[in-house]
């Protein structure tokens, strides 16, 4: 019995329409949802300034972003283990509050406070500091789905999870890019509305039962880092868990580096994408994940589907390149990002259900925030890789120079218009670049297309030159559009490049990319091709109901005693398994070296359940877990 006034633990329901699972998905919606808003908004409110150029901009984002998730990852899974994982998800939600409230404050500084710059730099603060939040947040999020769903309700409530946290990430993303845009020189008004989700979430987080610590007695380590050495090394060791770490980090590297693709793509158009277009582009991949993850939760059934793995990657690559060759067809490209969207779902939904499921139950926030830190890790690779890429296309001449003609005209600048953060009027001297009339346009005209046609001209005006300077204005043009450079009269002129082919070749490299770790996938579970044939023939062949798989151990030494069945029930069965399965259809010569050996590599030999088992030397225990077929329902015991 639990002593008087304390909450008795929480026990995992049979049901996903509890009063706690609807609290943690409100609550987590609400902060994806703030995390996007503020990732975009900020990043726009940065270029608007012209604190920041668009490429510093772009760069900066994931770096603010994703590193906390490195340096507080153990600090992260320390809390989410030694405390009730409720107390830290509610913690954290008031946290935002607070973070939203700094985040306005640096609006009204940007704008009404006169101070653009300082602004600015307390609004990329928040950044970080939502960064912070969500290594904090997510470790309990996650480690907490197994202590209130039994284990073949985990992929359905992740596949749910997942849905409503990347449709968050479509909305805030949208979001972010649409108050920039509506709320230009106003952009108080963003802080306002994301203080407000952030006090709804806040309330919502409180629906979540109370719940007992994992590991109340965990002592806070004497080495801060210690313990990540340890979790990789048990992440490393354990197949189950290095599958699914190594596939959730591949997710988070591509997820980073089509996300620079995407806006290198509308920074590269002529004329240029604005806020508004380029967030909605980026948003549609995070739609397609919002439909495929719910779909991949409802394939999965009641267990953890590897099989969908390869055909999420499958969907992947096929979108990648496809993509690349769509991008002058804009309809078309939509329809790929969507495509890879939908196709990362299915990938994304067994591995952190396996993740989920084989991490300790002592130590799951602690896993979960280990396994964030590897993530890191994938993001900045895929920011550093994608600026070396960049560089590179640069220094061999990938990307040509644009023919520049330098000082076309010299003056004083008298006057200048802006739309959305963007030059488009200037005048130097008698001389005058752009039209009055764009810098006037009407909302609702830029949104519904009501178009004039003729171009207006692309202007790139300086950050140090101020109304009354003297400048140089160089010239070239790039698809039939001009495009004006206007600087200082101390500064060097930069070179320019067409940066319009190299996208394509970046969409195909994550398809390449993503094909590579697929195949380190394949290499870790040698059946995953097996598994999936086996899922899709049980979507259109005969119905069996499996049971108790969580009698299969993730990593001890295994074996399964099976009863003769045919290959389509038997392929079912072996897909209950999370690690490789090697069939033995009858005992030969040197049987028992060869289950030996199966063994030491981590496999699971399925044998006849007829065929006596000899004594197996290698190990002390062995883990024998028999199957039963009765009728439609097959068991493990």
């Amino acid at each position: 019995m639990p002593a008087e006034g304390s909450s008795p633990p929480v026990t995992a329901s049979d049901t996903l329409l509890t009063r706690t699972y609807v609290g943690l998905l409100a609550a987590q919606f609400l902060a994806a949802f703030n995390d996007q808003a503020i990732h975009a908004s900020s990043m726009f409110f940065a270029i608007n300034t012209q604190t920041l150029t668009e490429s510093q901009a772009i760069s900066l984002m994931p770096i603010l972003f994703y590193a906390p998730w490195a340096l507080f990852c153990t600090l992260a899974g320390f809390l989410a283990d030694r405390f009730s994982k409720r107390n830290s998800l509610v913690a954290w939600k008031i946290a935002e509050v607070a973070i939203t409230g700094i985040a306005l404050f640096g609006f009204w500084l940007g704008t009404e406070g006169g101070s653009p710059s300082t602004g600015t730099w307390v609004v990329l603060s928040t950044v970080f500091l939502m960064g912070t939040h969500s290594a904090f947040f997510v470790p309990a999020k996650y480690g907490v789905m197994p202590e209130i769903l039994p284990p073949h309700l985990l992929s359905r409530g992740n596949g749910l999870l997942e849905s409503l946290s990347f449709l968050a990430v479509i909305l805030g993303t949208v979001s972010g890019g649409v108050m920039s845009f509506v709320f230009l020189r106003r952009e108080t008004n963003i802080g306002v509305v994301l203080l407000g989700l952030a006090i709804i979430g806040a309330i919502a987080s409180m629906l979540i039962r109370k719940m007992p610590a994992a590991n109340p007695h965990l002592k806070f380590p004497p080495y801060l880092y210690a313990p990540l050495w340890k979790n990789l090394k048990i992440m490393l060791t354990s197949r189950p868990l290095s599958f699914a770490v190594i596939g959730i980090a591949f997710f988070t590297f591509i997820v980073a580096f089509m996300r620079a693709t995407v806006y290198m793509f509308g920074e590269s158009q002529v004329p240029r994408w604005d806020e508004l277009k380029t967030s909605a582009v980026v948003g549609t991949v995070a739609l397609g994940v919002g439909l495929g993850s719910p779909l991949a939760g409802w394939l999965s059934g009641k267990k953890v589907e590897l099989g969908l793995i390869p055909l999420g990657a499958a969907g992947m690559i096929a979108g990648c390149v496809m993509a690349a060759f769509s991008l002058n067809y804009l309809p078309g490209f939509v329809a790929c990002t969507i495509l890879i969207g939908t196709c990362t779902g299915f990938y994304l939904v067994p591995l952190f259900t396996l993740l989920q499921h084989r991490a300790p139950k002592t130590s799951k926030g602690d896993i979960v925030a280990s396994s964030n830190f590897v993530n890191v890790t994938g993001a900045i690779a895929a920011s550093v890789l994608f600026a070396g890429l960049v560089a590179a296309a640069k220094a061999t001449g990938f990307l040509p120079l644009v023919k520049v003609k330098e000082g076309i005209a010299t003056g004083r600048l008298e006057e200048k218009q802006l739309s959305h953060g963007r030059p488009v009027y200037l005048r130097i001297g008698d001389r005058e670049i752009g039209w009055r009339k764009h810098a006037d346009e009407n909302l609702l005209n830029h949104l519904f297309g009501e178009k004039s046609t003729i171009i207006p001209p692309e202007i790139e005006l300086s950050r140090n030159v101020a109304i009354g300077d003297e400048v140089i204005v160089d010239y070239h043009t790039l698809n039939d559009v001009e495009h004006f450079s206007v600087r200082g009269i101390q500064e060097r002129s930069h070179p320019h490049y067409d940066a319009q082919k190299l996208p394509q070749f970046l969409f195909g490299g994550a398809g390449l990319m993503t094909f590579g770790v697929l195949l380190i996938l394949m290499w870790r579970v040698r059946d995953l091709p097996r598994r999936s044939r086996s899922l899709l023939r049980g979507l259109f062949g005969r119905k069996y109901v499996i049971s108790d798989g969580h009698h299969i151990p993730g990593d001890l030494p295994t074996i399964l005693l099976m009863p003769l069945v045919d290959p389509g029930l038997r392929d079912m069965i072996f897909s209950e398994v999370d690690r490789t399965v090697m069939l033995f259809e009858a005992a030969g010569n040197n049987f028992a070296v060869q289950l030996e050996q199966e063994l030491i590599r981590g496999r699971v030999p399925a044998v006849p359940a007829d065929v006596p088992l000899p004594a197996i030397n290698g190990f002390p225990v062995v883990t024998i877990v028999r199957v039963l077929v009765e009728g439609h329902h097959v068991r493990f015991v």
